[in-house]
C-alpha cells in the first residue's frame, strides 16, 4: 500500500473550484478503504475503492441513489452513509439502530413487517412480525406513492397543458403523488376514502420520535407533505429528493409552505427553506453536496473520533471503530511549491456486513486562478497516508 502519492490516481484527485469566500481554490480528494477487525482496528484493504465520478442510480430502483459522486470539491459537513441491515435478536418486533459518532447520536426505529388495512373508512395496523434482517434502505422507510389517490384523481401532468412544459420528462415518473422526501418508500397516504378497501405495507424503518399511527399516517392532501414524518434510513439521499433538491431552488408541488417543514422546525436545514418558495442563496451550492440523511450529517470529522453502531452487525451487538488518522494533504502552490491544507472528512461509508469502512478526505487551499481539467491532470499534489 503506497503511503505517499504525488500524482492523480484512481483514489486521489485535485479539483479546481471556488471557496465560500469567493476565492479560487484547489482541493485534493483522497479515498481510502479499510477492513475493520473485531477489535475495531482499521487496516487498509487489499482492494481499494476508486473515487466515484458520477452519481450512480440503483438498477432496481432508478429513483434510488446507489452511490453519490465523490468529486465535490467542498462539503460543509461530513456525510456518514450507512449501508447494510438491521438484525433482530430474540425474535424482537421492535429495535432501535444506533449510530453514535464523536458522542452525537442518531437512531432509527426498526419494526417487523406490518400492513395497514383500510375498510369502512377506518385504518388498522397489523401486529409487527419478529425481526430477522431489514435492509437499511430508503425502500423500507416512510414514503412512496399514494396509488389509490392518484387513481381517483388522476395525474395532472398527463394533461395536454402540462405535458408541453415537461420537456420530455415522463409524467408518470414526476407524478405529484410521490412523497417528495422519499419516493421509493412505503406508507404514504394522502387521503382516506371511506369507500376504499385496501391493504398496503407499512415502513419498517421510522423516526423513533414520530412513529406512524393510524391517526398520524393520513397526509390531508398534496400540499401538506412537508408536515408528514421524516424518513429515517441509511444510504444516500437522491438529488431529486427534498430537502436536497431545495438547495438547487426547487421545492416540489407547493408554491409556499403554510408553516415551516419539519426539517426547519428541528434545526436540520437553514431557515431560508422555511417558506417553501424555492428562494435560495448562493451558499447553497455547497449544501447540495451533502448527501447523507440529515441525521447522519456531522460537523467535519478530522480523524480519531469514536464510531459506535448497534443493531447492524450480523454477529455482534455493537460494531465500533476509531476514524483512522487524516492524511497530510497538499495542493499545488505553483512554482514548485506545495501548499499544506487542513484535512477534513467529506464522506464516511460504513458497511458493517462486510466489516468495511471507506473514507474520502479533503484538503483545500486558495489558488491563483481556476484551472482546466487538462492542467489538473499534470499539476503536482501530495498525499501522505498515516495509517
Amino acid at each position: 500500500m503506497r503511503q505517499v502519492e504525488t500524482r492523480p490516481s484512481p483514489t486521489v484527485l485535485q479539483l479546481s473550484d471556488v471557496l465560500p469566500s469567493g476565492e479560487p481554490m484547489l482541493s485534493v480528494l483522497a479515498k481510502r478503504t479499510y477492513d475493520v477487525g473485531a477489535d475495531g482496528r482499521c487496516v487498509p484493504a487489499d482492494e481499494q475503492t476508486p473515487l466515484v465520478a458520477e452519481p450512480l442510480d440503483d438498477p432496481d430502483f432508478p429513483a434510488l441513489l446507489a452511490a453519490d459522486t465523490d468529486l465535490h470539491a467542498y462539503k460543509p459537513r461530513t456525510d456518514v452513509v450507512l449501508l447494510g441491515h438491521a438484525y433482530g435478536r430474540q425474535r424482537a418486533r421492535r429495535l432501535d439502530v444506533l449510530v453514535r459518532v464523536a458522542g452525537h447520536e442518531h437512531r432509527i426505529a426498526v419494526l417487523g413487517q406490518r400492513t395497514c388495512s383500510i375498510g369502512q373508512g377506518r385504518l388498522r395496523f397489523s401486529e409487527a412480525q419478529p425481526i430477522d434482517r431489514v435492509p437499511l434502505s430508503p425502500v423500507f422507510a416512510y414514503g412512496g406513492r399514494d396509488h389509490g389517490a392518484e387513481a381517483r384523481h388522476g395525474n395532472p401532468l398527463r394533461s395536454p397543458e402540462w405535458s408541453k412544459g415537461l420537456g420530455g420528462v415522463d409524467p408518470d415518473a414526476a407524478s405529484p403523488f410521490f412523497y417528495p422526501r422519499n419516493p421509493v418508500g412505503r406508507g404514504y397516504l394522502l387521503e382516506l376514502d371511506p369507500g376504499t378497501v385496501d391493504e398496503f405495507e407499512l415502513p419498517q424503518l421510522e423516526d423513533p420520535s414520530d412513529l406512524l399511527t393510524p391517526e398520524r399516517i393520513v397526509g390531508d392532501w398534496l400540499d401538506n407533505w412537508h408536515r408528514l414524518p421524516l424518513p429515517h434510513a441509511g444510504g444516500w439521499v437522491h438529488y431529486d429528493w427534498y430537502p436536497r433538491v431545495a438547495f438547487s431552488g426547487i421545492v416540489p408541488i407547493v408554491d409556499y409552505f403554510d408553516e415551516p417543514p419539519l426539517e426547519v422546525e428541528r434545526g436540520l436545514v437553514p431557515e431560508l427553506l422555511a417558506d417553501g418558495t424555492g428562494r435560495t442563496s448562493l451558499d447553497f451550492r455547497y449544501e447540495i453536496a451533502c448527501g447523507a440523511p440529515l441525521g447522519l450529517q456531522f460537523a467535519h470529522l478530522r480523524g480519531g473520533e469514536l464510531v459506535e453502531l448497534q443493531g447492524v452487525h450480523p454477529t455482534r451487538a455493537r460494531w465500533t471503530l476509531a476514524v483512522p488518522p487524516a492524511p497530510r494533504l497538499h495542493t499545488d502552490g505553483r512554482d514548485g511549491r506545495l501548499d499544506a491544507t487542513e484535512p477534513v472528512l467529506h464522506t464516511m461509508v460504513l458497511e458493517p456486513d462486510a466489516d468495511r469502512v471507506t473514507l474520502v478526505w479533503r484538503g483545500c487551499a486558495p489558488a491563483r486562478r481556476a484551472y482546466h481539467p487538462q492542467e489538473l491532470a499534470t499539476m503536482p499534489l501530495r498525499v501522505e497516508w498515516r495509517d
